[in-house]
């Protein structure tokens, strides 16, 4: 990824850039392309394949706090689920928890067909002070939820002078070409280059 950064750099005479910049770049480029992606996470099936790597899964048992802080990585939901007593009181069942706006949480708890239980739980999300948290709304404390989520990409490094120290990038190899070009465009930003590197880039993909 570093060599395809220095062949579009080099394409549009851009300054020269340390193998530090680089990764240095690459890396917000990674962070930019998964949070650009993970809108459409559910909506499209390339843009899964793009984020899979990512996809976390975590569980917590008898509370209805879940501490996003204490989760490694942790960058966006993707869904949450908890096990529940059954509101007739015989056995336990499975159920989706759905997250809350926080303007509409007063209105929901007052609309009967809407408001939180342990047939329709519920979250929202806020900050305890410490840290960013997921506060379940139900009836009784789930007996178990299990959370899956989006983590933060793996922070890429090249070390020159060792390479066994390489850390390589988890994302898939068809996503490279991308966020390489974010990384690109990212270091030509502050220049009169970035314009002629769009245009290139419009280019080559009108040929394609």
């Amino acid at each position: 990824m570093q060599e395809a950064c220095d062949t579009g750099l080099d394409k549009a005479n851009s300054p020269w850039y340390t193998s530090t910049e680089k990764d240095y770049y690459l890396n917000k480029a990674l962070h930019e392309f998964a949070e650009s992606r993970y809108r459409f996470f559910e909506k499209d099936e390339r843009v899964r394949k793009e984020l899979l790597p990512l996809v976390r899964s975590t569980a917590g048992a008898n509370t209805s706090i879940v501490n996003y802080g204490i989760i490694e990585n942790f960058m966006f939901t993707l869904s949450l689920s908890g096990i529940f007593n059954k509101v007739c009181g015989v056995g336990t069942s499975l159920e989706p928890i759905r997250p809350i706006q926080l303007d509409d949480e007063i209105g929901m708890q007052k609309d009967p067909f809407n408001k939180s239980g342990d047939d329709n739980p519920q979250y929202i999300e806020e900050n305890d002070g410490v840290d960013d948290i997921a506060i379940i709304k139900s009836d009784t404390t789930p007996l178990s939820y299990t959370l899956k989520y989006l983590k933060i990409p793996r922070t890429v490094f090249r070390d020159v002078d060792n390479p066994s120290n390489n850390i390589n990038s988890e994302m898939p190899i068809f996503t490279h070409d991308e966020i390489v070009s974010i990384a690109v465009r990212m270091m030509m930003a502050n220049t009169e280059q970035v314009q002629n590197y769009q245009l290139q880039q419009n280019e080559i993909a009108n040929e394609n």
